[in-house]
């Protein structure tokens, strides 16, 4: 078996510090792609969490309007009269 020489022990160690680096590396550039990743996810969970708010928030406000109505109009209020102070929103 050769001897190597101290120049090829070093390069040796050299490259194979060099490699655990280029490991490292990728495996910090994946850590940071998953972070990203999980807090796209959330903004998007957040955005959504958002959107139902405000659906739910309309929804309950829909709800108020018809039940005024349906007071008014058992309080014998003309329907047209009803129609005009509190109309219905059609979306």
């Amino acid at each position: 078996m050769m001897q190597l020489s101290i120049e090829e022990h070093t390069f040796q160690a050299k490259s194979e510090r060099e490699e655990q680096k280029i490991g490292m590396l990728e495996q910090e550039l994946t850590i940071k792609m998953e972070k990203l990743k999980a807090k796209t996810e959330r903004e998007w969970l957040n955005a959504d969490k958002e959107r139902l708010n405000l659906e739910k928030e309309r929804l309950k406000f829909k709800v108020d309007v018809l039940r005024q109505r349906s007071q008014l109009l058992k309080e014998g209020i003309p329907k047209e009269y009803v129609d005009d102070i509190l109309p219905m929103a059609n979306d």
